[in-house]
């Protein structure tokens, strides 16, 4: 199994919705930018991060959640484009929320950030997730080209 920081984007899923072409176009060209949500529940990482996102891109509107009932309210009313997920959460686990989210908001980027880099974990989330970075061996750089290289017109 690759050990680097991306885990290539899965295939398309048989039993995928098609997605609402309007919808996304509209969902996609948000003329106030990119609009990200980090679903942690660790503090210190969780702000940490967001500090770094924020350093990096200023323009950047960044919200946070802690757990899988956060993020589905506020992916419902603050419509990020990027989600950072982490795995382990209270509650619901991050692979399952993950699901959840592509299946309801297929357009929304959703990026598994986190430190179980273990094989079944890659494997489960390429089902639904869209990327795959390890908190332990990626760096703020790989993470601020990883997202450059997403949404390049919007950071």
């Amino acid at each position: 199994m690759n050990s680097g920081l991306f885990l290539q984007r899965p295939k398309a899923r048989e039993t995928f919705p098609k997605r609402n072409q309007p919808e996304t176009e509209k969902r996609m060209a948000r003329p106030e930018g990119l609009k990200v949500l980090i679903v942690e529940d660790n503090t210190l990482f969780r702000k940490l991060f967001e500090e770094t996102l924020h350093n990096r891109f200023p323009s950047v509107e960044i919200h946070e959640a802690v757990d899988g009932e956060e993020a589905l309210q506020k992916i419902e009313t603050q419509h990020p484009n990027l989600v950072f997920m982490d795995i382990r959460l209270p509650g619901e686990n991050g692979l399952r929320l993950t699901q959840k989210v592509k299946t309801r908001f297929p357009d929304i980027v959703v990026i598994i950030l986190t430190g179980c880099d273990l094989p079944e974990y890659r494997q489960a989330s390429s089902q639904w997730a869209d990327y795959f970075v390890s908190k332990d061996s990626s760096t703020a750089k790989s993470i601020f080209t990883l997202v450059e290289s997403i949404f390049p017109a919007r950071v």
